[in-house]
């Protein structure tokens, strides 16, 4: 079995479950992203994936522009664009400390879900040069919490999976709900912003979204013990057809040090 080693290629051939079992993000915190941003506000979703903040951010009003390194990633973005968002968004190749995009051409710099794998010096000095003075930056995670013995069940079956994908040689970051203090000195006025956010899974689902990590197991043994697991988790946990994962939306604001 080949394991693959570099990070960009770790969502290759997840594209689809990606985008139909991750959970979307709170209206209130893509509002407090846009909030008092200038209009037309232009927004950088950066590490976009398939675009699930890409379209709730121009939803809202923003212009998006969606940079994201995965090729198969992007072109699901494209495909699930709603035809009523065409003019509103825009997919482009490119990653976090190279995004390609114009010098101060931008009022937020967003990162939902992504951010984690970025090298957060060059990604933060790449922000600091695309956003306008007095920009945005929003880093935002669905962080799951265990307040459920289905919560601990999943919990313990990530920990596992992500054990084994540590001595296979994959790369996994983990930083989530950065530390303000971390983001000086191009960033200031850093503050931290938690949401409920819990997400139903039918079986489908609950399956599909572990099947969607970067560590999800590229063994087909290994992949088909922990899927059983949740499976029989799943069977005695159920109520009506589904069962709760507890996650909160974490987002951390600051804005672009000018001068």
């Amino acid at each position: 079995m080949n394991t693959p080693t570099d990070p960009l290629t770790y969502f290759t051939g997840l594209a689809d479950r990606y985008a139909a079992n991750r959970p979307s993000y709170p209206a209130e915190a893509i509002d407090a992203i846009l909030h008092e941003l200038p209009k037309p506000t232009q927004v950088a979703d950066v590490g976009c994936g398939t675009g699930i903040a890409s379209v709730l951010l121009a939803g809202a009003g923003a212009r998006v522009i969606g940079i994201e390194p995965n090729d198969e990633m992007r072109q699901r973005a494209m495909i699930d664009l709603p035809p009523s968002l065409c003019s509103s968004v825009e997919y482009r190749k490119g990653t976090a400390d190279a995004t390609g995009l114009d010098d101060q051409s931008m009022h937020a710099a967003v990162c939902a879900q992504s951010f984690h794998w970025f090298a957060v010096p060059a990604t933060l000095a790449e922000f600091h040069r695309i956003l306008s003075p007095g920009g945005r930056l929003a880093l935002m995670w669905n962080v799951r919490v265990q307040l459920s013995e289905m919560d601990n069940i999943y919990a313990q079956c990530v920990v596992e999976a992500q054990e084994k994908a540590r001595e296979e040689g994959r790369v996994l970051r983990h930083h989530y709900g950065v530390d303000i203090n971390d983001l000086g000195p191009l960033f200031v006025n850093g503050s931290m912003h938690i949401w409920s956010n819990p997400q139903s899974c039918n079986l489908a689902m609950l399956l599909g979204k572990a099947a969607s990590a970067s560590y999800f197991p590229r063994d087909p043994d290994a992949a088909d013990v922990l899927l059983r697991r949740l499976t029989d988790a799943f069977h005695r946990h159920q109520q009506d057809g589904v069962v709760t994962i507890n996650q909160e939306c974490r987002l951390t604001l600051a804005v672009r040090r000018d001068g």
